[in-house]
């Protein structure tokens, strides 16, 4: 299933493109036509060198992205998830660490997804929350991986990092961190 629907994707991304070029070339010969029927089709492909530039002036592992009381935090979709060095991975999770404390400090409820989540590297979440004195309730949930979800992530995967992934959990993981005590004041 998940790969018919990418599949699917290429082949209705090359009749667009293809119907793209042709309104831009209708009064050009056939070799402009396919010059930008290629460059088109391509231009997905361009997300990597783009993701390249945004890490040079956004640095940072991880978002945080706000919404009425909650709060979640991401991975940056310019961060590479691949190929990391042991250093790179530590920087990773120092970063959500700190991500979700902060969060932690004007929201009551934080909410961490990531396909990177494991229950380990959620306890070390937990761990590092406790040690900045926020007492807090957690819980871990499998949201079930679709094949149309699976298929997006491959998508992803190959425009942003030019390679080709198959393999996917059957499910992703949520953690869902509340405060036990949080002023309504703030």
């Amino acid at each position: 299933m998940q790969q018919s629907i990418v599949f699917s994707f290429f082949i209705l991304w090359m009749i667009l493109t293809g119907a793209m070029s042709l309104s831009f070339t209708l009064d050009g010969t056939r070799t402009w036509f396919y010059l930008v029927w290629a460059l088109l089709f391509c231009l997905p492909f361009f997300l990597r060198p783009l993701a390249w530039t945004e890490r040079q002036f956004r640095p940072s592992m991880t978002l945080i992205r706000h919404r009425r009381k909650r709060a979640w935090v991401h991975l940056a979709p310019w961060q590479p998830t691949t190929n990391l060095t042991p250093a790179r991975v530590c920087l990773f999770w120092q970063s959500v660490n700190a991500s979700t404390c902060q969060a932690l400090e004007k929201h009551c409820t934080v909410i961490i997804s990531s396909h990177l989540l494991t229950g380990f590297r959620a306890q070390r979440v937990l761990d590092c929350i406790k040690e900045s004195g926020v007492i807090v309730h957690s819980r871990t949930y499998r949201i079930p991986f679709t094949p149309a979800k699976r298929a997006l992530m491959q998508l992803e995967i190959l425009f942003r990092q030019w390679r080709w992934r198959t393999d996917f959990r059957t499910t992703w993981p949520v953690m869902v961190i509340c405060r036990k005590s949080y002023d309504v004041d703030k």
